[in-house]
């Protein structure tokens, strides 16, 4: 008998391993357990060639091993075994077979060496275990599908069961692998998103999307994914059913441990189908990022293009829009870059409680070729400016300590920052923000916070002041009719206050709600605005609104599937805003 092979450490190191092939009478996915089964004329057919065949198939996916009962044929290494059972361990390379013989046995395969078996040798006792699905539902089922281990199921000509229907699908590509890139998301927000991944494999991802806001109501949109260990590019369409689109291309790539470059493009489109649009404008935003000792520096550059169509003839009254005066085109395009250098937090002394800090500088620009700022008559089309900022913090300063060990301490956390920037334009704004909140777990269950924030901004304009900010008797809101006198007084200087406190209930794993009360004091006084419009989700104001009150419930369905329902309740602020427009449920996975 051939000496054992080497044993690796009791922790499995997951390796590459290739795809196999599941064809079978009755395949099944339970996605609360993550558990494929099969039945009846089972064919199992591995990366390497190998075929099992049997009557029984299960595999744990979490635990990336699959087993194959009731009259097995092993076709290996140029010979063909009968057998009881085979099982196949992807994150320790192992391999077990009982084979049918005179004299009861036992096989261990290494690295998929078929051709020298291990005879004889102990096997885990829960080699050959076949789960109990009987209370579990279906969430799949097909005659064929693809498993690549660790990473993903692609079922072919699937039904999918959606709770009210099963339904026949052409394709579904299941992604469970590991790999974060595949959790970016360039999709805009909706109440309601229901994903169909629809082909895919190690590196990519095509999914389609039902999707549900009140703007749109129903619609179709569309995301790629291509990714690695350390790059993704995402690409999105949405809504692919309304004129309205919005084009959306997000590229993250590591190029090295302490390097990384970020870019996002958004385009949003007046368009019928994809025909030629009547507007259409851009975005672009770049963002490198490259890690220093104890501290990083961050390049940001930002470019607008208002319109990207052509020019078009002058229209009534010398207005240049397409169709009609509801598409505007606009020539400007706009530019900002900005280079800033952060430190890492810093202790001032180590001893508890311990304050830390940290500090930043940087420089910039904004461009607009046609004209960026004017003063006393004279437009500036480029603006400079530089900055120095500062951030100090006591982070989990223990007020109160519970005798009992229970983690009930009653945590105190401090911070303040300051920010200065000056421009070439002779002028500089200062901003402070200031904030306290205590924290308390009564018990495993419910906890609560209380924080307070105050934030000053100032403009100083030197002898410009009155130039920039003139003075006003009053100011009328064209809405409410209502006069806020604040604004009178109103020089540049901004400070607004806020008192947050917020409790947080967790019964049990399943369910989780919290309920926040916010009361802002600002000046100059908040003053309500517009309803939202088309993709906004929120009211239109000039400041915070006095009170807002905010609902989050989040309740899980099943073991991978959760639901997040959010509103805010705003106590008729103008006369007319109570709860928000547009309340939010997210469907999570």
């Amino acid at each position: 008998m051939p000496a054992a092979p080497a044993v690796g450490a009791a922790a499995p190191t997951p390796s590459p391993v290739g795809a196999f092939s599941l064809s079978a009478d009755k395949i099944d996915f339970y996605s609360a357990r993550y558990i494929l089964t099969a039945s009846g004329d089972v064919a199992v057919k591995l990366a390497d060639g190998t075929r099992i065949t049997g009557q029984t198939f299960a595999m744990d996916v979490r635990l990336n091993r699959f087993v194959v009962a009731g009259n097995v044929k092993l076709e290996a290494a140029g010979q063909s075994y009968d057998g009881v059972a085979f099982a196949d361990f992807f994150d320790f390379d192992r391999q077990y077979f009982v084979p049918l013989s005179e004299e009861p046995d036992r096989w261990t395969y290494a690295h998929g060496d078929y051709a020298h078996p291990y005879r004889g040798r102990e096997m885990p006792g829960d080699t050959f275990f076949l789960p109990d699905v009987s209370h579990d539902r279906v969430f799949a089922s097909s005659r064929k599908v693809v498993v690549q281990p660790r990473e993903s199921i692609k079922f072919v000509t699937p039904t999918l069961n959606f709770g009210l229907a099963k339904l026949p699908w052409p394709s579904y590509f299941l992604n469970f692998t590991a790999n974060p890139n595949f959790a970016q998301n360039s999709l805009p927000g909706a109440f309601v998103d229901g994903p169909y991944d629809a082909f895919g494999g190690g590196h990519s991802l095509a999914t389609a999307h039902l999707r549900y806001d009140n703007a749109d109501k129903v619609f179709l949109a569309y995301e790629q994914h291509q990714v690695s260990d350390r790059h993704y590019l995402v690409t999105s369409i949405s809504p692919l059913t309304r004129p309205f689109k919005q084009y959306n291309f997000d590229a993250f790539d590591r190029l090295s441990p302490k390097t990384q470059i970020q870019a996002s493009f958004q385009e949003s489109a007046f368009q019928q189908g994809f025909k030629s649009p009547l507007s259409a404008t851009a975005f672009s935003n770049l963002r490198f990022t490259a890690g220093l000792p104890h501290s990083y520096l961050q390049l940001t550059a930002d470019q607008y293009w208002l319109s990207l169509l052509a020019q078009p003839p002058p229209r009534i009254n010398g207005l240049y829009y397409y169709g009609d005066p509801t598409h505007p085109w606009y020539p400007n395009h706009p530019s900002d870059a900005n280079l800033i250098w952060t430190s890492f937090a810093n202790r001032v002394f180590s001893r508890d409680p311990h304050l830390v800090f940290s500090t930043r500088v940087g420089i910039g620009f904004a461009h607009e070729g046609y004209g960026l700022f004017s003063l006393d008559g004279a437009s500036t089309t480029t603006v400079s400016n530089h900055l120095v900022g500062f951030t100090l913090a006591a982070p989990s300063i223990a007020l109160i300590r519970d005798a009992a060990g229970l983690h009930r301490d009653v945590f105190l956390n401090l911070t303040f920052d300051k920010q200065r920037q000056w421009f070439s334009i002779p002028h500089h704004t200062d901003s402070t923000v200031a904030a306290a909140s205590l924290s308390h777990a009564f018990d495993r269950h419910f906890s609560t916070l209380l924080a307070y924030t105050i934030s000053n901004t100032g403009d100083f304009w030197g002898n410009n002041q009155p130039v920039i900010y003139p003075s006003i008797t009053t100011y009328q809101s064209p809405v409410t009719g209502q006069i806020y006198p604040s604004w009178a007084a109103f020089d540049g200087f901004q400070t607004q206050r806020s008192l947050l406190g917020q409790l947080l209930y967790t019964p049990s794993t399943a369910f989780t709600t919290s309920v926040a009360l916010r009361y802002n004091h600002d000046f100059p006084e908040p003053i309500p605005g517009l309803a939202p419009q088309p993709n906004v989700l929120a009211w239109q104001n000039y400041g915070l609104t006095p009170y807002q009150l905010t609902v989050d419930v989040r309740f899980r369905l099943t073991p991978i599937l959760s639901v997040d329902f959010t509103d805010a309740y705003f106590f008729n602020f103008g006369g007319y805003q109570k709860w928000s427009p547009n309340y939010g449920i997210g469907v999570l996975r």
